[in-house]
């Protein structure tokens, strides 16, 4: 006779209790062996309760005389949820308010990208495109990964010199979130009761990695009661979560996205919940739209962002939106096909972005609140300005005279409601012949370099030095630094002092080949400081984009005539063709042979 055991103890779930007290002793292993605990925290319900844990881990342990260092890091993306940015910083108040009352070391950290890689840089500037959905998701490393490990590579230093043991870092990931998310972990190792070093050298602890989504839920909902304590009552994150799906009940908001995210539910609805950033178009982001629906009047600021996001969906595969003029010559040919947002386009989103802004700012006033976001801050508009002259987007200091319209004058840029434009494949690439390389007759008047001023400042001390590039080309030496940056006090002194000049010099236009002038005007006032490797580099897309720009090829110009210039891959020459493989397609490679009956 077989004895079943219906109840195994192996299939028994552990209890609240017991997961709590797992998570803490794993977290305590780490004060012990003199490590820094470094939470990465979202303000979701995951990181908030990896970082409860964690204090609650730092508490015990300096009550105790034990020494507890916590470090919470958060990435403000720029482009990130008001409601988010917003919550992120009252709990990391808290945080850092529940360390000085039970003497553990707490340090708050909002990392944020720079200049160059922010999101309003890269797309307005025509340097990239949004990451749609299906493609790549650099947005994400850029705006949230990369900041964030910068810092705590320097963390890591700093811990080393101070003779603490390597950092470990505190995620809030779990192997139940999504077959994708179980998978990724799986791969790395990932566990809840040590460390484990991941791809890129951090040492990181997943201590919820086997809780299920009810756990975290429930926990919450037992700080929220009264029935636990720690760094705050989690009302808030709840309150976001509710709203987000439209719904008065967190959990259930929460429980009905896992299961769309999980593909258990067709994603409609009100089970679309998700807060991300409000220009995210990797997934559909319905989380501003529930929020505006389930409270508008609380939610009305948000009206303009979800209406930017939408259109920048719908725009996705109208070509006319795009730039055809490619950037490389490879054996004498460029590549002419739809690329990022054209001149018109990226006027366009600078022009919706600045009526939001301003509609925020009478809002704030209207209210005698604070702003809630700023889409375009001041050193944003100067380097977009910067970078769009630079790469023929715009005419030079076209970004003032919006600022004076919509600003100074009233005019309203509202972002259209437009039909998304179906999904279709990109027209076969076409090749323009334009020689070797990019025209060098006027190599000492393009780029960064001015006659007129090195004429008249000749033998003066305030004189530009001349710097000799390898391969014989000179411009001048520029202020560079470890990135690229707007000085911020420039920055003030430009709106408080020339800013009626440089609407005055754009109203006025300029000549062809010109279009850079604005971005040189930047960098000859001090407002700019480039990196080492930006020298060159920009020195070599001044000379391009004014060399495109004496050809008509950057502002207005007629895709249908380019076309017609253009010739097939088929129709390259061989040294071309192999440069070019890349780009070939099944038709585009297809010969045209003349047949004879």
């Amino acid at each position: 006779m077989q004895t079943i055991d219906l109840f195994p103890h192996l299939q028994q779930r552990p209890t609240l209790d017991q997961r709590v007290e797992r998570a803490v002793a794993a977290l305590r292993r780490l004060f012990h062996e003199r490590r820094i605990a470094i939470c990465q925290f979202s303000a979701g319900k995951d990181s908030g309760v990896v970082a409860a844990l964690t204090l609650e881990a730092a508490r015990r342990h300096a009550a105790e005389g034990g020494e507890a260092v916590v470090y919470v890091v958060t990435a403000d993306t720029g482009v990130e949820s008001p409601e988010i940015v917003a919550h992120a910083q009252r709990e990391l108040a808290k945080m850092h308010a529940y360390g000085k009352r039970h003497n553990v070391r707490v340090h708050v950290q909002t990392v944020a990208p720079s200049l160059a890689t922010s999101w309003q840089v890269t797309i307005l500037s025509g340097r990239a495109l949004p990451s749609y959905a299906g493609t790549n998701s650099d947005c994400s490393v850029s705006l949230k990964i990369e900041p964030s490990r910068v810092f705590r590579n320097q963390l890591a230093r700093a811990a080393k010199q101070q003779g603490y043991a390597e950092p470990v870092v505190c995620l809030g990931s779990r192997f139940a979130e999504s077959a994708k998310r179980k998978a990724g972990m799986q791969a790395r190792g990932d566990r809840a009761d040590t460390p484990v070093r991941n791809d890129e050298g951090d040492l990181t602890l997943c201590v919820i990695a086997d809780w299920e989504t009810e756990d975290v839920w429930e926990y919450i909902g037992e700080v929220t009661s009264g029935l636990r304590s720690t760094y705050t009552d989690f009302r808030e994150t709840s309150r976001i979560y509710a709203h987000a799906g439209n719904s008065s009940c967190a959990i259930v908001s929460d429980l009905s996205f896992e299961e769309a995210s999980a593909g258990k539910r067709k994603r409609r609805g009100h089970c679309d919940a998700r807060t991300g950033c409000w220009t995210c178009q990797q997934a559909e982001d319905r989380s501003l739209e529930e929020m505006i629906k389930f409270d508008e009047d609380r939610y009305a600021y948000a009206s303009g962002l979800n209406r930017l996001n939408k259109f920048i969906r719908a725009i996705r595969y109208d070509w006319s939106r795009r730039n055809w003029v490619g950037r490389t010559i490879k054996e004498g040919y460029i590549c002419i096909e739809p690329d990022t947002f054209n001149a018109a386009t990226v006027r366009e989103l600078v022009r919706y972005m600045m009526t939001i802004d301003r509609d925020e700012l009478v809002r704030a006033k209207r209210t005698g609140s604070r702003p809630k976001f700023q889409t375009l801050p001041l050193t944003m508009i100067i380097a977009v300005d910067a970078m769009q002259s630079l790469q023929g987007l715009a005419p030079p200091f076209a970004i003032w005279a919006d600022y004076r319209d919509i600003y100074c004058n009233g005019v309203r840029y509202d972002v259209p409601d437009v039909m998304p434009v179906a999904p279709q494949p990109m027209p076969e690439p076409m090749f323009l012949h334009v020689g070797e390389h990019w025209d060098d007759t006027a190599d000492q008047w393009t780029g960064f370099r001015d006659p007129l001023f090195e004429a008249l400042t000749e033998d003066s001390p305030c004189a530009r030095k001349v710097h000799h590039l390898k391969g014989g080309r000179t411009t001048w030496e520029v202020p560079t630094g470890k990135r690229f940056e707007v000085d911020e006090e420039s920055a003030e002194m430009i709106l408080d002092f020339e800013f009626e000049r440089l609407v005055e010099m754009h109203d006025a236009g300029f000549f062809p080949g010109g279009i850079t002038a604005g971005y040189r005007w930047y960098l000859n006032y001090g407002t700019l400081t480039l990196s080492r490797a930006q020298q060159r580099e920009h020195d070599e897309i001044a000379r391009r984009t004014d060399f495109k720009d004496r050809l008509g090829l950057t502002l207005d110009y007629a895709v249908a005539d380019l076309l017609r210039r253009a010739v097939r891959f088929a129709a390259l020459p061989s040294p071309a063709r192999t440069a070019w493989a890349h780009k070939a397609t099944t038709s585009s490679a297809q010969a045209d042979l003349p047949f004879v009956l």
